[in-house]
């Protein structure tokens, strides 16, 4: 007859055994970068709630309408945002582990049908290299167009990207280039950046376009400080490449 002592000590095993659930390691979080506006004027909102529904993670935006979420759960969250005087707006969003996403949130005063809720992924590449706080910061003092842009765009040459920018000319100078001007003057060509160093060189088509991850376009002397020293009093083009396997 076998030890009951033993035979007891090993269904207890079993047992355990069997209730134990497999532990799955939760995936590393993301984060939630935006603006709230008004549906109709398009003016920042300043002052609304933005969360994700049924937890903790709540901020409020700031003066220019901007938030942050930090540290959301990976997966599909419930999004919302609030202010007085208008009504609450609720929708899905998939959060990417370790990606910032960016949004867009319109507030209406109105109980109205507003489309749905629509997501960016940052670059992150152009996160570490400071792209989208200058954005934030100069706004309509510059121009920005991410590889998302140039990718709808499909440019052959990196010069098609800059045609119908802002403040730029594109010419033709002879044996198959083009040099780009600015309009306020003749021969007044933007200083060229490339991975935060000086290319001098005014053929600004030995960049390929497929290698490039964001441009951002300074004219006259509204620079961010990084470009300053080496800044003519034309402008600034900034080009960061897709360096490192980023998007």
């Amino acid at each position: 007859m076998k030890n009951p002592a033993r035979l007891l000590a090993a269904l207890s095993i079993l047992a355990a055994c069997m209730q134990a659930r497999p532990v799955f390691a939760q995936e590393p979080p993301g984060r939630i970068v935006g603006k709230v506006v008004d549906n109709k004027s398009g003016k920042p909102l300043a002052g609304a709630r933005v969360g994700i529904g049924g937890s903790d993670n709540q901020t409020i935006t700031d003066n220019a309408g901007g938030f942050v979420l930090s540290d959301v759960a990976a997966g599909v969250q419930p999004l919302e945002a609030e202010l007085i005087g208008y009504e609450t707006r609720k929708g899905p969003i998939r959060v990417l582990s370790r990606e910032t996403m960016e949004i867009e949130i319109r507030l209406s005063t109105q109980p109205i049908q507003l489309p749905p809720l629509t997501v960016t992924v940052r670059s992150g590449r152009l996160e570490g290299v400071g792209f989208y706080e200058r954005r934030d910061d100069y706004g309509a003092q510059g121009s920005f167009i991410t590889r998302a842009e140039i990718e709808k765009r499909n440019p052959q040459l990196f010069t098609d990207l800059l045609y119908n920018q802002h403040g730029l000319k594109v010419d033709y100078v002879g044996a198959g280039q083009r040099r780009v001007f600015i309009n306020r003057g003749v021969g007044c060509t933007p200083m060229l950046w490339v991975d935060g160093n000086v290319l001098d060189n005014t053929n600004f088509d030995i960049i390929r376009p497929e290698v490039i991850e964001g441009i951002e376009i300074y004219i006259g002397a509204t620079v961010p400080m990084q470009f300053h020293y080496a800044a003519s009093d034309c402008g600034v083009i900034a080009v960061w490449t897709r360096r490192g396997g980023n998007r």
